[in-house]
């Protein structure tokens, strides 16, 4: 199978898919389904701290996307310390991990129906649990897989800046599910308490 620097639109389209369908689009559906907006961190009363969270989650995305676009349409990328690959593995491995994180992501976003949210409002009615779907096996399969995605398309320019850049991602996600936890366990009381006693954090 052709590579990253052989088929660069292939690889860098799925890539934008994350983006495309993982929030334009699941915030679409959403509106359609539901006649609002999922996007709670963008009400008067959301989080600061999760809101600030989100930012530096966006600039980190920012660093991971721009090593990935130079691998893929600049040759010397390659050639430069922090550009240069550490591993060498079959493209296959990180199509595999990329697309079973993406339809994973997409399918516990649909499944959550009206309880899907994409940040915090804690001026809102207290929020419904949602203990169903891929949510009885995680507490977080929005974010296992969307880490699974990213990891997959890490392994196509695995350089010290895209791991780099993913291994920061991932320290930022688990500061938002602790943030979120904390929010849930504040606002649901007894019932979050006994769900975390049943389902895991991630896996």
């Amino acid at each position: 199978m052709k590579g990253l620097r052989d088929a660069p639109a292939l690889y860098l389209g799925f890539i934008s898919l994350h983006l495309l369908l993982g929030h334009l689009g699941s915030s679409l559906v959403y509106r359609l389904r539901f006649g609002r907006s999922p996007l709670a961190y963008r009400s008067t009363g959301a989080d600061s701290a999760h809101t600030r969270l989100t930012r530096r989650i966006s600039g980190a995305s920012l660093v991971w996307a721009g090593s990935v676009v130079a691998a893929a349409l600049w040759p010397r990328w390659s050639e430069l310390p922090w550009g240069r690959p550490l591993l060498a593995l079959p493209p296959e491995v990180g199509w595999a991990l990329g697309v079973l994180g993406l339809v994973g992501m997409l399918a516990a976003q649909y499944g959550m129906g009206a309880t899907f949210r994409i940040g915090v409002d804690a001026g809102e009615a207290p929020p419904v649990l949602h203990e169903r779907g891929l949510h009885r096996y995680s507490r977080n399969p929005i974010y296992v897989f969307s880490y699974l995605y990213l990891v997959g398309a890490s392994l196509w320019a695995p350089s010290l800046v895209t791991l780099g850049a993913c291994a920061v991602l991932g320290g930022l996600f688990h500061g938002l599910v602790l943030q979120e936890e904390r929010y849930l366990s504040a606002r649901l009381g007894e019932a979050y308490a006994r769900y975390r006693q049943r389902v895991p954090r991630y896996l």
